[in-house]
């Protein structure tokens, strides 16, 4: 039976290890919020960026950003999920939270999106356990090329390899799990405070960042990042002359080079497909909306490809086999390739590829 001494010795102990308990706290607190390494909150550039586009800030430097890094950020950070997320390549990344003004809504589509980012927008969301309860499907024909030329060397590969095999049992694909123990071993570490108070005192006079913008987003000399993840372009590139378009136009459709990303596309991947339909019923499982969108080129573009359908027809077969897809699984289905569908014009379009920002509310209207 322990003694009313040693008693109170172990509770004096006690007390006197509660006076140090705040130190330990206030190291673990800061390494956690100032996170050096980016363990926690993201690194560099994507980091501050995303805490701009948190503050509701319109932020200059996009051209220095890594998109798909920003993302990954973005996703850690939001306090909460985005209720619309649309995904897709540069051909979507303007669409903003017009076409859902009533939700919140994040834009994660990248320059040259492949069919890695295609997942991987919806799954940095899904790792944080912030999933939307809609997701807009864009969809490019290049998605269902097999091709390598197809691939852009920007994406995550090993996420998309995660993806595949842990959550849509493609088990083909392997991958490493990152040991998260050694992450939060970090915050006990002394050298990580350590370094969290260096970094933190450091001189960042001449470190280039993310910059907010003065004035008119609309009214930029480079392209703008909008909070909502969508971007708005630079005046120069949504001035273009109609000869500069046209020069385009030539230069990105003739007989002399394959069509953008489609060489050797001769058929519709069945890998990519299959993956396709596994991911809309996974996502139809958890009760998420899922709406597709097939952003329209030129009509120069596409009339190109429609006088080549010999060496053009898979191009025509990914929108077939959408619309297909649509109904088999009751899914609202927007846009088309062709943008005579739409009643689109020549001046819907800066370039064989992209719409006007303006003219998207033909192709994708508001939705909620």
């Amino acid at each position: 039976m322990i003694s009313i001494a040693t008693f109170k010795g172990v509770v004096k102990l006690f007390f006197k290890l509660l006076l140090f308990a705040p130190i330990p706290l206030f190291m673990i607190y800061t390494s956690y919020k100032i996170d050096p390494s980016g363990l926690f909150w993201g690194e560099g550039f994507e980091r501050t960026a995303s805490e701009y586009m948190l503050q509701e800030k319109y932020i200059l430097g996009y051209e220095r950003l890594d998109g798909r890094k920003l993302n990954e950020v973005y996703a850690k950070n939001v306090p909460e999920a985005p209720e619309v997320l649309i995904n897709g390549s540069s051909r979507s990344m303007t669409i903003s939270k017009n076409i859902a003004p009533n939700k919140s809504f994040y834009n994660c589509a990248n320059t040259g999106g492949d069919r890695y980012d295609f997942f991987n927008g919806y799954y940095v969301f899904a790792k944080e356990g912030k999933e939307p309860t809609t997701i807009i499907l864009s969809i490019d024909p290049w998605l269902f090329n097999s091709s390598h030329e197809a691939i852009d060397k920007r994406s995550n590969k090993e996420l998309y390899y995660e993806f595949m095999n842990k959550e849509l049992g493609f088990t083909q694909y392997k991958y490493t799990p990152t040991d998260q123990r050694e992450k939060y071993m970090a915050l006990f570490s002394p050298s990580y405070f350590q370094a969290s108070v260096r970094y933190y005192c450091r001189d960042t006079s001449q470190e280039l960042k993310p910059e907010p913008v003065v004035g008119d987003p609309h009214c930029q000399t480079s392209v703008v990042k909008c909070p909502d993840g969508s971007i708005i372009y630079d005046v120069s590139f949504m001035s273009r002359t109609k000869d500069e378009i046209d020069n385009d136009l030539v230069a990105t459709a003739n007989p002399n080079q394959a069509l953008l990303r489609m060489i050797d596309f001769y058929e519709l991947d069945p890998v990519f497909k299959d993956q396709f339909i596994a991911f809309i019923e996974y996502l139809q499982k958890k009760n998420i909306q899922v709406v597709l969108f097939l952003p329209p080129y030129h009509q120069y573009f596409y009339d190109f490809a429609d006088a080549h359908r010999d060496l053009y027809q898979s191009f025509f077969d990914v929108e077939d086999f959408c619309t297909d897809t649509a109904k088999k699984y009751n899914l609202k289905i927007y846009g088309s390739f062709n943008p005579a569908k739409l009643g689109m014009e020549y001046e819907d379009f800066l370039d064989s590829f992209h719409m006007r920002p303006t003219s998207a509310i033909k192709a994708l209207p508001v939705l909620f």
